[in-house]
């Protein structure tokens, strides 16, 4: 058995481990944030036959999503997706991914987990978890 250095593989779901790298870590008292970028080499489609012209051009807005609690404290993982053009041309492009249902702010595998064993979304879960530490 070897160590994997990768460890967005065993610590994120598809399609997060293989589309999105760990930019960085915030740890605050009640939560851990975790940045995740857009892989650079990850090209739309749309852009593909253009490929030599092709820049990046920043990033979209962030998706947040809730994960797994890590050291007691609620995980908070800030997705960002590039944003690309053509070379000296206006228009944006990015890649879209699935990565939580409609109106859950979870992982799947989370939101999944807090269902099957409370039967509560992570809102819900959250608001009961924070009245019993207080």
């Amino acid at each position: 058995m070897s160590y994997n250095d990768d460890v967005t593989l065993i610590l994120f779901p598809e399609p997060i481990s293989s589309h999105f790298e760990v930019a960085g870590t915030k740890e605050f008292k009640e939560h851990i944030e975790i940045r995740l970028e857009e892989l650079a080499e990850l090209i739309p489609e749309k852009l593909k036959h253009a490929s030599a012209r092709v820049v990046l051009d920043g990033f979209c807005n962030s998706i947040e999503l809730q994960s797994f609690p890590l050291k007691g404290k609620a995980v908070y993982l800030k997705l960002y997706r590039r944003r690309w053009k053509i070379s000296g041309e206006k228009q944006h492009y990015s890649n879209s991914y699935n990565l939580h249902r409609e109106g859950v702010k979870a992982t799947d595998e989370f939101a999944n987990f807090l269902k099957a064993s409370f039967g509560q979304t992570s809102s819900q879960y959250n608001t009961h978890r924070d009245s019993l530490m207080r």
